[in-house]
């Protein structure tokens, strides 16, 4: 195979590399959301508080965030399979402690360092995927990146509530497998490499890309678009499954973030295709609108835990789920935008930017919700909603110069 920087056809041979590709991006979301039904079982077995096991969200998220910042341009420098295999690796042996984990501390361990490695491969993977793509199809292919981190996001869930009454290390031994296989086919397949023609070394031109990039205007914007949409959408979803835990079965909570998460599937494949006929601006409306009517509805819910009032939570979740769902290709796009040279660093940038969001979410909202309950998130989440709109304008407008 060979390097597509023009991206003006599509390589041969790239539809099982591209399958790949989804595969592991919707594998890290799917690896991190299924502990939104985990709460009440995790607390059992390991004989800590509810609130101590949302810990091991952070613990996963932090490493995640932090790594990304500069692992994709890293594969800007030594290319995209080595470091993807690499953190395939790491990744795996996080999974593989999680499923054997005998307490909450091993069981933390375990999701550092699955977060550490995971760090590694998704940027990577944005960026591979910009590398075989032809120009003009590239938005259509960030929506469809969205839409399977979404499906990640909607099928982690679900997968916990049906595995659950099983036993939940079942779900880390599926998880070990997806990642051996994908890691013997990419092995096999041989993915072209995109390696930076610098004569510098290899440090040197990796904080070269990044100090470049981190002080364009544009490329801060993309970031905080990035948080705030995490701080927003993720937001409801994390902290709605915590409402949800002791209060509800795990199979009914899987069910209700699921549907939440397929619309936000529908919405990201929608968003793509709509970039690249029309461009961003109707894709933004198209996540604000609805992110801020879920927001909205959840407010003025009483109690998001009523079993009677549990239709209206389910359609402000799917209204929040299509925002969002809508939002993330925008950033992907963006990403993959504003530098033809640096995609790895800005891949790596914005998904530093989302997970770092997510990372934050438990701990940032945790005071709220015990000084004013969930209604009290949601209405500091309607707040952080109206900066997410001016910083996702600002992008866009920066952008369009």
């Amino acid at each position: 195979m060979r390097d597509n920087p023009t991206g003006k056809e599509e390589i041969k041979g790239s539809k099982l590399l591209q399958l790949i590709i989804y595969l592991l991006f919707g594998l890290g979301p799917l690896t991190g959301n299924v502990i939104l039904v985990l709460f009440a079982v995790l607390s059992g077995e390991f004989g800590v508080p509810q609130s101590a096991v949302a810990a091991a969200i952070s613990a996963f998220m932090f490493p995640f965030a932090i790594i990304q910042l500069f692992s994709g341009a890293i594969s800007d420098t030594i290319g995209r399979a080595k470091v993807i295999l690499i953190g395939l690796v790491i990744f795996a042996g996080g999974m593989i402690i999680a499923a054997t984990s005998i307490n909450l501390a091993m069981y933390i361990i375990a999701n550092v360092i699955a977060g550490f490695g995971f760090g590694l491969v998704n940027p990577s993977l944005i960026a591979l995927m910009s590398d075989i793509t032809p120009g003009p199809r590239m938005p259509m292919k960030m929506g469809f990146l969205g839409a399977v981190a979404s499906l990640g996001v909607a099928f982690g869930p679900i997968l916990a509530g049906l595995l659950v009454s099983a036993g939940w290390r079942y779900l880390y031994i599926i998880f070990i497998v997806i990642i051996g296989m994908c890691f013997i086919l990419f092995l096999i397949i041989k993915p072209p490499e995109k390696t930076s023609k610098s004569e510098t070394s290899a440090l040197k031109t990796l904080f070269t890309h990044f100090s470049q990039e981190i002080k364009r205007l544009s490329v801060i914007l993309m970031i905080l678009s990035a948080f705030f949409v995490s701080m927003t959408y993720l937001a409801i979803t994390i902290w709605t499954s915590r409402a949800f835990a002791g209060h509800l079965e795990e199979s009914l909570t899987g069910i209700i973030i699921g549907i939440a998460g397929l619309m936000a599937v529908i919405s990201s494949t929608v968003s793509g295709i709509l970039i690249q006929k029309i461009g961003v601006k109707v894709s933004l409306l198209l996540g604000f609108i609805p992110l801020f009517l879920g927001i909205l509805i959840l407010i003025l819910i009483p109690d998001v835990t009523s079993i009677t009032d549990l239709w209206v939570v389910l359609i402000a979740l799917s209204l929040s789920g299509i925002g969002g769902g809508s939002l993330f290709p925008g950033v992907l796009f963006y990403s993959q935008s504003l530098s033809k040279d640096h995609r790895g660093a800005l891949a790596g940038l914005a998904t530093a930017g989302q997970f770092i969001g997510v990372a934050i979410v438990p701990i940032v909202y945790q005071p709220i919700f015990m000084f004013g309950g969930i209604s009290a998130i949601y209405i500091t989440i309607l707040i952080i909603f109206f900066v997410l709109v001016l910083v996702f304008t600002g992008l866009y407008l920066k952008a369009r110069k």
